[in-house]
């Protein structure tokens, strides 16, 4: 694929089908580097707070920044563009992400994230529960900064969404006793929300009409809720290697992701065996039931099942999109759609 950045809306169609994974996010990232360069100076302002210490390493991290190249996208749908605003409401998006996962990390005793140690390890689960407090600060500081009235509402809705499915997985981890509804219930709240709020804040941004924020709200539903359920096949099929951790560790954590509750519906007898796995380190799982695991889970057709399910969501996603105008920021955010879900990491 030719290193120039697409102008024309047939370009941007042509690479939308053409590109790899890595190829496409190059492609956005080229598209969008002079609004990504302005996101990242906002998330790295100088503060004297002692808890940017504590945050600043797993933002230096990275990750792909997907939920503020979603919205940087989303931004330009329409005619009204702010680009100060774009940026700001970028970073709040990032502010809140990285904080969730200071927050996880706590929860989960995780010890790294993204190739590092995690905050918890360097310095203690306390001041990292403080550190994603701290974003969550400086996101509502950058939302009453902005000034516009649906800025702050649609933040602290995901939020409490956020929070609320947070208690829900805790209390479905103790037991075991998730079902497909209780699963999906969280990952929306967990996943989907944040991908709601970006695109909400983009399509604002962008001056869409109501019913056009509509269909860009359910796109991002169905976008959250496919590339969570690509993160569970990752769990159980990926390649430790790309993805950053060791196979099965969702199940450590004593997560049943919706694979493995599918296997639990339609042949019960595994629950002793994936009982005696979960929450339990990943080191220390017996090898032989963790490959029984993985092939009943292949055999049964819960993989496959979930698949299905990710091309569902898929489809549904495209045609949401598919009622906004025809431009380039509509192709990007369909490739977007494709590379988020067909991710190795």
């Amino acid at each position: 694929m030719s290193e120039a950045v697409p102008t024309r809306l047939e370009d941007f169609a042509r690479a939308v089908g053409n590109s790899s994974q890595a190829e496409g996010l190059a492609l956005l990232r080229r598209w969008l580097s002079e609004d990504l360069s302005g996101v990242e100076s906002l998330l790295f302002e100088p503060q004297t707070d002692r808890a940017q210490t504590v945050a600043q390493p797993l933002l230096a991290a990275g990750g792909k920044r997907i939920r503020p190249l979603c919205l940087l996208v989303a931004s330009r749908l329409g005619q009204q563009r702010s680009r100060e605003d774009a940026l700001q409401m970028a970073a709040v998006v990032e502010y809140i992400h990285n904080a969730t996962l200071l927050h996880d990390d706590v929860v989960d005793l995780a010890d790294e994230r993204r190739g590092q140690p995690t905050a918890r390890v360097t310095f203690g689960n306390t001041v990292s529960v403080f550190a994603g407090d701290w974003l969550l600060v400086r996101a509502l500081r950058l939302i009453h900064s902005v000034g516009h009235p649906w800025a702050l509402p649609a933040a602290l809705d995901c939020i409490d969404q956020l929070i609320e499915a947070e208690i829900l997985q805790a209390e479905l981890s103790q037991n075991l006793t998730e079902c497909s509804a209780s699963y999906l219930k969280v990952i929306d709240g967990k996943t989907a929300s944040l991908f709601r709020l970006a695109l909400c804040y983009g399509g604002h941004i962008a001056g869409l009409d109501e019913e056009q924020r509509d269909q860009l709200t359910r796109f991002a539903t169905n976008l959250g809720l496919a590339f969570q359920v690509q993160d569970d096949l990752l769990d159980l099929v990926g390649d430790p290697r790309q993805t950053g951790k060791p196979l099965l560790s969702d199940l450590a954590e004593g997560k049943l992701t919706l694979p493995v509750l599918w296997l639990l519906r339609e042949q019960p007898t595994y629950r002793p065996l994936i009982q005696s796995l979960a929450h339990r380190p990943v080191e220390a799982m017996d090898p032989e039931k963790t490959q029984a695991l993985l092939e009943a889970l292949e055999a049964s057709g819960a993989l496959e099942s979930a698949r299905s399910m990710i091309q569902d969501r898929l489809e549904e996603a495209h045609e949401r999109i598919d009622a906004l105008p025809d431009t380039l920021a509509r192709s990007a955010l369909g490739l977007m759609t494709r590379l988020l879900v067909e991710r190795v990491s």
